[in-house]
């Protein structure tokens, strides 16, 4: 990658990369900016680092396609998601120190707990999967909620709640309560199914986020629109 800085139009920092960026996954610190090149073979994922401009290949060589990459909110952890699993590794230690069995065909998305020992993942196959890393490197539990692809999953950073879109056009948000007792297991139970955006091409909603304080959700559709649920 190639990163220049730059004060002109409000514009400081462009960084040009080698293939085309699938996804990306920002550090809670705002410092780091990790990206995903599924086209690329030998460097299918780089961390940035916005404050020095400098970037590094965190691995020599992905296990798997890589779909996306999330970081650990407050330990020096990343976690990669590819098809079939995900790799948790230390990057002080630059060894993996955890493999989640997904347990599904090809995994689509994945978004990790404000806490960080939870983890979520999306599937093609309509599967919703949820590992807590303390019980198991197996699903805690398997959900199918939706008829189509799973295109996209979030956490709320603050409210016990996350959300997953789908290509059946449905944005659905459950509670999820994760207790800081350890004897207790997670709480799921879906709360709403939210039906905005048109059916029309293959896909459906394609991204969702939460509003960082509010129990707010945007979701974004194939249709071109953006909507918000309040």
């Amino acid at each position: 990658a190639v990163v220049s800085t730059q004060s002109t139009g409000g514009l400081k920092l462009k960084i040009t990369h080698s293939h085309v960026v699938s996804s990306l996954a920002w550090h809670a610190s705002g410092k780091y900016l990790a990206v995903t090149m599924r086209d690329s073979p030998s460097c299918a994922v780089l961390i940035h680092n916005i404050q020095t401009g400098t970037s590094q290949k965190p691995f020599n060589k992905s296990k798997g396609l890589v779909q996306q990459v999330a970081f650990h909110p407050n330990k020096p952890f990343f976690f990669v998601l590819s098809q079939r699993y995900v790799r948790v590794y230390n990057l002080v230690k630059q060894a993996m120190v955890r493999k989640l069995v997904c347990g599904v065909k090809w995994a689509s998305c994945m978004a990790v707990h404000p806490k960080g020992d939870n983890v979520i993942v999306g599937s093609y196959d309509k599967s919703l999967i949820w590992f807590d890393m303390d019980l198991s490197t197996k699903p805690y539990k398997s959900l199918q909620q939706h008829k189509k692809a799973v295109r996209d999953v979030c956490f709320h950073p603050r409210l016990p709640l996350y959300s997953s879109v789908s290509d059946d056009c449905s944005a659905i948000v459950t509670h999820g309560m994760v207790y800081d007792d350890l004897v207790k297991n997670p709480l799921i139970v879906p709360v709403k199914v939210l039906r905005a955006h048109k059916a029309g091409s293959k896909y459906g909603v394609l991204s969702n986020v939460f509003h960082p304080n509010q129990p707010w959700l945007f979701t974004g559709g194939a249709d071109g629109d953006i909507w918000l649920y309040v």
